[in-house]
C-alpha cells in the first residue's frame, strides 16, 4: 500500500533551508502565524479518541475525499467524508451526525499494495451522485492481475449502486508481484482526472541489474521496470490525465498531456523522425502524463495553475524524493532516482535515456530524466497539497494567506513540513517543519495522505494494519482560527453586462469600469495571450485564437482591473 523518482530539472533540487517561521510565513498586515492560531479535530478514528466519531471496524483506511456542505448564506457548514479500505470496504463520514457507515465493498485481490486504493468525488456529484475508485479486482489463479479505474454511482439511501459500475481504465498488471499498485487520484479546477500508478514489478534486488528478476529484467515482464515505468506505452509507473465525461468511452483526453508535449519539444529541437514517434498513440499512450515512477503513492494538484506535485518511496530508505513539475516529465526510474543517482551500473545518460529493453513496446528514446525536488528528507515520501488561498471563500476555518502556493509533505511514520516553492519556477524556496511545532501539540500517526478541503481546511487521513496494526487510524481536520482575516468579496449587484467577464459564444466582454488587462494561460499555467483595454472591449474568440496562434481548447481568462483580478475558464472553439 505504502508507496516506495524524478530531474524537476536542476533549478527544483531541493534547498532545504531551516529559517524561522516568522522568515517564511508571513502576510502583508497579518501577524506572524503562531501554533495557538491552529486547531486540530479528530473527526473519526478506530478507538473514538479525542471525541472523533467511532469506527472499531475501520481497518486500512487507504484514501478519502472530502464533500463541503455550505449554508444557504455560502458559509462553510459541515464536511462529508468518503474513505475507502485496502481490502474493499466504502465509507462515509457522516459531518452533521458524526457517524461512520458502510456504504458497500469491492471484490478485490488484496495483497500487500493491492486493493482498494483510491476514491475520489465526481465534481458534480451532488448532481450526478458519481465517484471514481482505484483497485485491484480479485482475477483467478495464473492470470496476470489487473489496476482499475472505475466510475460507481451512490445510490439515494447512500450504498453503493453495484450495477452502475462502469470501467474506464483497465492496466495488465504483474502475475506476481504485490507492490506499488498506486491508486492516489484527484480532480483539478477544470474537471480533469489525475491518477498515479506504481511500477508494479518486482524490484527487490534493484542494485543486480542483470539479475533474474531484478529491476531491469530482460525475459520477465513482471520483474522489469522497463515493461512498465519507462514504457510509454503503458500506464504503469507514472500519472496519467483524463477528462471524465459521460459518453460510451467514459472519458476525453485534455491537451498537453505527455506525448502532444514532447512531440512538439521535439519538434522544435529539430528531431522531426522522433516528434512523429511522440504522436503515435500506440507508441505513446494519449492518458499519459508523467513517466519513470516506482511507488508515487500520493499526489496534489493545483487548484488553478496545475502544478502536479507528489512524493515517490525509492528502493533504500534514503532516497526518497518529492516531487512537482508543470508539464510532462520523464522522471527517471528505473534508471535513475534522488538527484538523478544510477540506479546501477548501466551506462545510461540522465540527458538522453533509452529504454532498449525487449519488453518495452514503447518509444525508445526518453525525455531527460528530472531529479526530485526534495531529496533525502523523511523515510516513504507523502507529497500533499498546494494550498490555493482564495479570499471570497465564505469560510471561518480557511487557512490563511500565509500558506498561499505553500506545498504540504510529510513522512508516512512522522513529520510535517510546509514547503515554499517559487512560483515562476517552481524552485524549492525553503522548508518548515510545522508538525509539533506550528500546528501545537499535533502529532502524525502513519500519514498516507492529506488534502485541503473546499472550506479551506487540511484533512489528514492516518493508516494502520499491514505497515503498523498498533496504531489508531482515522481522519484528523486542521483549521485556522487566528486573525488574519481577508474580506469575502461582496457580491456584484449590478445587472449581467457589468459583471466583471461577460462570457458569450463569440468571446470575451470586460464590463469593469476603467482600464483593464486581459490574460488567457494554457492548462499549465503559461501565459498564452495578453491585451490592454477599456471598460465595454471585446475579444472574438476567433480573433484571440488568429492573433496568438491557438489551438481549441480550454484555458484561463484572467481580467485585471482596478477593482482587483477575475478569472473565468473559457473554451476556444
Amino acid at each position: 500500500m505504502v508507496p516506495a523518482n524524478t530531474r524537476i530539472a536542476a533549478w527544483a533540487i531541493l534547498a532545504c533551508v531551516c529559517l524561522p517561521a516568522r522568515a517564511q510565513l508571513t502576510y502583508k498586515g497579518c501577524a506572524d502565524l503562531q501554533a495557538s492560531d491552529f486547531q486540530m479535530t479528530e473527526l473519526l478514528n478506530k478507538k473514538g479518541d479525542n471525541g472523533a466519531a467511532s469506527d472499531p471496524e475501520i481497518s486500512e483506511p487507504t484514501r478519502m475525499d472530502v464533500q463541503v456542505i455550505n449554508k444557504a448564506n455560502g458559509q462553510y457548514d459541515h464536511s462529508n467524508i468518503i474513505f475507502v479500505e485496502r481490502l474493499g470496504a466504502v465509507k462515509w463520514y457522516d459531518g452533521v451526525a458524526k457517524k461512520v457507515t458502510q456504504m458497500g465493498s469491492i471484490n478485490v485481490w488484496g495483497n500487500a499494495d493491492n486493493g482498494l486504493m483510491g476514491v475520489a468525488f465526481d465534481p458534480h456529484f451532488a448532481d450526478n451522485h458519481w465517484i471514481y475508485l482505484w483497485y485491484s479486482p480479485k482475477q483467478l489463479i495464473g492470470q496476470n492481475r489487473q489496476l482499475r479505474l472505475t466510475r460507481m454511482a451512490v445510490k439515494t439511501d447512500n450504498t453503493l449502486d453495484m450495477a452502475s459500475e462502469k470501467i474506464l481504465i483497465n492496466i495488465l498488471a504483474s502475475r506476481t508481484d504485490t507492490w506499488h499498485s498506486g491508486g492516489p487520484m484527484q480532480f483539478d479546477a477544470y474537471g480533469d482526472l489525475w491518477v498515479g500508478v506504481g511500477n508494479n514489478s518486482s524490484d527487490l534486488n534493484p542494485g543486480d541489474c542483470d539479475a533474474g528478476g531484478s529491476v531491469l529484467s530482460k525475459t520477465d515482464s513482471t520483474a522489469s521496470a522497463e515493461w512498465g515505468s519507462s514504457n510509454t506505452a503503458s500506464l504503469r509507473g507514472g500519472f496519467f490525465r483524463i477528462h471524465p465525461d459521460s459518453t460510451a468511452k467514459g472519458y476525453s483526453i485534455p491537451r498537453g498531456n505527455f506525448g502532444e508535449y514532447w512531440a512538439d519539444q521535439f519538434e522544435k529541437q529539430g528531431k522531426t523522425a522522433l516528434a512523429t514517434q511522440y504522436r503515435d498513440t500506440k507508441k505513446v499512450l494519449p492518458e499519459v502524463y508523467v513517466k519513470g515512477e516506482r511507488s508515487n503513492f500520493s499526489i496534489g494538484v493545483h487548484p488553478t495553475k496545475r502544478w502536479l506535485s507528489w512524493g515517490t518511496v525509492n528502493y533504500a530508505s534514503v532516497n526518497d524524493e518529492f516531487n512537482v513539475t508543470d508539464h510532462p516529465i520523464f522522471s527517471g526510474f528505473p534508471y535513475f532516482h534522488n538527484n538523478n543517482l544510477p540506479t546501477c551500473a548501466h551506462g545510461k545518460s540522465a540527458d538522453a535515456p533509452v529504454n532498449n529493453s525487449p519488453l518495452n513496446s514503447g518509444v525508445s528514446d526518453l525525455p531527460p530524466a528530472v531529479p526530485g525536488a526534495i531529496n533525502n528528507l523523511v523515510n516513504v515520501a507523502i507529497g500533499g497539497p498546494i494550498y490555493h488561498f482564495d479570499p471570497s471563500l465564505n469560510s471561518d476555518t480557511k487557512f490563511p494567506p500565509h500558506f498561499d502556493n505553500k506545498w504540504i509533505v510529510t513522512g508516512f511514520r512522522g513529520g510535517m513540513w510546509a514547503v515554499t516553492l517559487d512560483t515562476v519556477t517552481l524552485k524549492v524556496v525553503n522548508t518548515l517543519k510545522v508538525e509539533g511545532a506550528l500546528f501545537g501539540s499535533f502529532t502524525v500517526r502513519n500519514h498516507v495522505m492529506s488534502m485541503y478541503g473546499k472550506d479551506g481546511a487540511l484533512y489528514i487521513l492516518n493508516y494502520d494494519g499491514y505497515y503498523n496494526s498498533a496504531l489508531n487510524p482515522g481522519v484528523m481536520r486542521v483549521t485556522y482560527k487566528g486573525n488574519c482575516k481577508v474580506a469575502v468579496a461582496a457580491k456584484d449587484p449590478r445587472p449581467e453586462p457589468y459583471q466583471k467577464i461577460w462570457l458569450t459564444q463569440q468571446g470575451i466582454e470586460v464590463g469593469e469600469a476603467g482600464a483593464h488587462s486581459l490574460a488567457l494561460f494554457d492548462m499549465h499555467g503559461k501565459r498564452v495571450f495578453s491585451a490592454e483595454g477599456r471598460q465595454g472591449d471585446g475579444y472574438r474568440f476567433a480573433d484571440i485564437r488568429a492573433r496568438a496562434g491557438l489551438n481549441a481548447g480550454l484555458y484561463q481568462a484572467r481580467v485585471t482591473t482596478s477593482a482587483g483580478t477575475f478569472t473565468r475558464a473559457v473554451s476556444l472553439l
